[in-house]
């Protein structure tokens, strides 16, 4: 059975001030402001600072953000899908009803964050450090978890159909809840993990055990 996961609320002010992309530059820094209804397009930016900051109707397209800082952030219907956050910290930060397909999360550090109704669908994840993380019914069809490192992670209802978690310790990781027909892991990191019957016939079945 899972484990609550407590995982610290982002720090928004209740007032917050519009804003819009129009001066956004490499180092920019934005805190206690709104962004509602606008999209970026063909964005290329390092650098960049969001604290304090609620996203509601956004859409980013095409866009690359290295060394991206997002803390005590909120994402509400939003659309970051194949936007690259390669090397991203992402602490305090909530994301709901928001797509992120084909984004790139890769060698991020993300903490306490909460994905909630969210498609994430071939997003990548690898390389990526986890601590006090949760993703609830949430689409993370054929996402990568490839060699992440992880503390308190909860999938919680969640589609991990052909979801790659190869080379990641399993160990205490519970994903009983959340679905899959197939799923890439690595054996001799898989002891420990939690999982529910038919899951357990998946997995064995990939590892060509017959079971009568």
């Amino acid at each position: 059975m899972s484990k609550l996961i407590k995982i610290a609320p982002p720090k928004i002010p209740a007032t917050l001030t519009p804003a819009t992309f129009d001066e956004l530059e490499d180092e920019a820094y934005y805190t206690n402001v709104v962004f509602q209804d606008c999209t970026l397009s063909d964005a290329d930016f390092e650098k960049v600072c969001f604290k304090s900051v609620s996203f509601i109707n956004v859409s980013f397209e095409n866009c690359r953000f290295r060394q991206l800082e997002l803390l005590d952030v909120s994402f509400e219907k939003c659309n970051i899908s194949n936007t690259e956050l390669i090397e991203a910290i992402v602490h305090r930060v909530h994301f709901s009803n928001t797509k992120f397909l084909g984004t790139n999360f890769a060698e991020a550090s993300i903490m306490d964050t909460y994905f909630k109704h969210c498609f994430g669908n071939y997003s990548s994840f690898s390389y990526t450090s986890l601590k006090r993380v949760c993703f609830e019914e949430t689409a993370l069809i054929e996402s990568d978890f490839f060699e992440i490192k992880w503390q308190q992670l909860l999938f919680k209802a969640c589609d991990l159909n052909g979801a790659n978690l190869m080379q990641t310790d399993l160990k205490g990781l519970d994903l009983s809840s959340s679905t899959f027909e197939q799923i890439a892991v690595s054996t001799d990191l898989l002891r420990g993990s939690i999982l529910n019957a038919g899951q357990a016939l998946v997995i064995a079945g990939a590892l060509g055990i017959q079971i009568n």
